[in-house]
C-alpha cells in the first residue's frame, strides 16, 4: 500500500551488544550499537564524526493498521497532532525550540508505523531530544488545533480526489484487500471518518499505542555512543510499559478475483492505470529473488522491460513501472502507467503481456547481472549519508534483519541465481488475477 504522508513543518531484558558495520569507504568506522532499555525502547547508534551533524529517526508501531474500525485515519491524525501542543509547550514553542537552532523534527503516519525524522547539529541534541520526548509522551490535543488539522485533512483529501494517480492507487488497494483488512483503508482516512474523530479518540489511541516497547530510535552522526545512551535513559527511562502487549501482525490475504474499476475524470489529459494483486511480506525468504525480478520487469527505468518496451518501443505510455511493498504483511505488487486515453486498453494488454513473458520465459543472465549491480550500487549510496544510515538501521530492526545485514547485503544478491528469480516470478505473479484500476479521461465500453 502506497503511502501519501502529510509532513508537519514526522519487552526485552536490558542489553547492549555491538556488530561491526563499516562504512564502505572506511574500515575504521565504529560499530553500530544496539541498546534495549529496561522499558523495551530500542536504540541504535552509529557514530560518524565526518561533520558536526546528527540524524535522528524513529519507527513507532502505532500505524493505521490499529485504527478503530469506524475511525479510519485516527493514527495519522494523532501523529500529525503531536507537534500541536504538549503539557509544557504550545505549537509555537515547539516549532521555535527546533527552528531557532536550525533543526527540523517531523512526525507522520504510515500503515504499520509512525515515522519520526530529525536533523540537527550535534550541539543541539539535548534540545531536540527534549522536544521529541515531550511530543511523544505529553501531547495535549488542543481542541482548536484539532479543528484546524481536520480542515487541513479535508483540503488534502479533496486535492487527492483530483489526482488520477492517487485515485487509481486507492481503487486498486480497495480491490486487492477486503474491507476488514488493514491495507484496505487509506492512511489519511476518508472525509466521513475524519469528521468522526474527536479529542477523546485521539487521546485513547495515544494512551494505548504510544509506548516505549513499540518504539525504535536510531541516532547517526557526530555523537558519543555512551553519552547518547545516558541522555535517552534520563529523558525516556521513566516511560513505563503498558500491561497489555500489542501484537505487531497483519493477517494474510488470499488472491482475489480479477476486477476492473474505472473512475472517469474527463477534465484530465492523462489516464493513470494500475494493475496488481497481493505481493509478499518482507520476511518471505523469496524477497531478494522477487526484488531482482521486479527490477528487471519495471523497477528501474534504465533496465526495465516495461519502460523499454511499453514506453520506448511501442510508445503506449508516458511513464510505466512496477513495484511492490513488502511489509509486515503482504503488501501489493503492482504495475503503473500514465497513458493517453486512446492507448489505455493497448497499454494494459502490453503490460500484462510483459508480465506473462517474465513469468513463462524468465530473465536472461545479462538482465540478472545488471539488476544485481543496480541493487548493490544503490545500497552503497544509501550508506553515504547520516539520514540514509538512519533509515537503514530502522528498517533492519523493524524487520529483524540483523545488524550484520549491510555486510551480507552484496553477497546475498550476488548469490541469487536465474533459477531462483524465475521461480519467484512463476510463484508470485498471477496475471489472470490482476485487478485493474483506471482513473482519468476514459470510459469503459462495457
Amino acid at each position: 500500500m502506497k503511502q501519501y504522508p502529510m509532513y508537519i513543518m514526522n519487552r526485552a531484558p536490558y542489553l547492549t551488544f555491538q556488530s561491526a558495520i563499516h562504512h564502505p569507504k572506511s574500515d575504521e568506522s565504529p560499530p553500530v550499537t544496539r541498546h534495549v532499555f529496561d522499558n523495551g525502547l530500542t536504540l541504535l547508534i552509529q557514530e560518524n564524526h565526518f561533520n558536526e551533524t546528527i540524524a535522528i529517526g524513529g519507527r513507532l508501531k502505532a500505524g493505521s493498521m490499529y485504527d478503530p474500525a469506524d475511525l479510519c485515519g485516527c493514527s495519522n491524525f494523532v501523529a500529525n497532532m503531536l507537534t500541536k501542543g504538549t503539557t509544557n509547550r504550545t505549537w509555537e514553542e515547539i516549532a521555535g525550540a527546533t527552528e531557532s537552532v536550525g533543526a527540523s523534527l517531523g512526525v507522520w503516519g504510515n500503515t504499520e508505523t509512525v515515522s519520526i525524522e530529525g536533523r540537527l547539529l550535534s550541539k543541539d541534541f539535548d534540545c531536540v531530544l527534549d522536544v521529541l520526548n515531550e511530543i511523544l509522551r505529553q501531547p495535549t490535543f488542543p481542541e482548536d488545533e484539532i479543528e484546524k488539522h481536520r480542515i487541513q485533512v479535508y483540503s488534502w483529501l479533496k486535492s487527492s480526489e483530483d489526482d488520477p494517480q492517487h485515485v487509481a492507487s486507492l481503487l486498486l488497494q480497495g480491490m486487492i484487500y477486503p474491507p476488514e483488512h488493514p491495507y484496505h483503508h487509506p492512511v489519511q482516512g476518508t472525509e466521513m471518518s475524519i469528521g468522526s474523530i474527536h479529542r477523546k479518540a485521539l487521546m485513547d489511541f495515544h494512551a494505548r499505542y504510544y509506548r516505549p516497547d513499540s518504539l525504535i530510535l536510531a541516532v547517526v552522526g557526530d555523537v558519543n555512543t555512551q553519552e547518547i545512551i545516558k541522555k535517552i535513559e534520563a529523558e525516556m527511562g521513566d516511560w513505563h510499559v503498558a500491561a497489555e502487549e500489542i501484537p505487531f501482525k497483519v493477517p494474510v490475504v488470499e488472491y482475489g478475483e480479477k476486477q476492473t474499476a474505472v473512475k472517469p475524470m474527463m477534465d484530465k489529459s492523462q489516464v493513470n492505470i494500475e494493475l496488481g494483486h497481493k505481493g509478499i511480506a518482507r520476511a518471505n525468504p523469496d524477497f531478494y529473488s522477487f526484488n531482482l525480478m521486479n527490477i528487471i520487469l519495471g523497477g528501474s527505468a534504465g533496465l526495465a522491460r516495461l519502460f523499454g518496451r511499453v514506453r520506448d518501443v511501442q510508445g503506449l505510455a508516458y511513464s510505466v513501472w512496477s513495484s511492490f511493498s513488502p511489509s509486515i504483511g503482504e503488501g501489493p505488487f503492482y504495475a503503473s502507467a500514465g497513458v493517453s486515453p486512446e492507448n489505455v486498453d493497448k497499454a494494459i494488454a502490453s503490460i500484462l503481456h510483459e508480465i506473462e513473458l517474465i513469468k513463462s520465459e524468465g530473465v536472461t543472465a545479462q538482465e540478472l547481472a545488471d539488476a544485481q549491480n543496480f541493487v548493490v550500487g544503490n545500497f552503497a549510496l544509501t550508506l553515504e549519508t547520516n539520514r540514509g544510515l538512519v533509515s537503514l538501521l530502522l528498517f533492519e530492526e523493524l524487520y529483524d534483519l540483523g545488524l550484520d545485514h549491510p555486510a551480507r547485503h552484496e553477497s546475498i544478491y550476488r548469490d541469487i541465481t536465474r533459477e531462483q528469480v524465475n521461480a519467484a516470478a512463476q510463484k508470485y505473479l498471477h496475471p489472470d488475477k490482476f485487478c485493474i484500476a483506471i482513473a482519468g479521461p476514459y470510459q469503459s465500453e462495457k
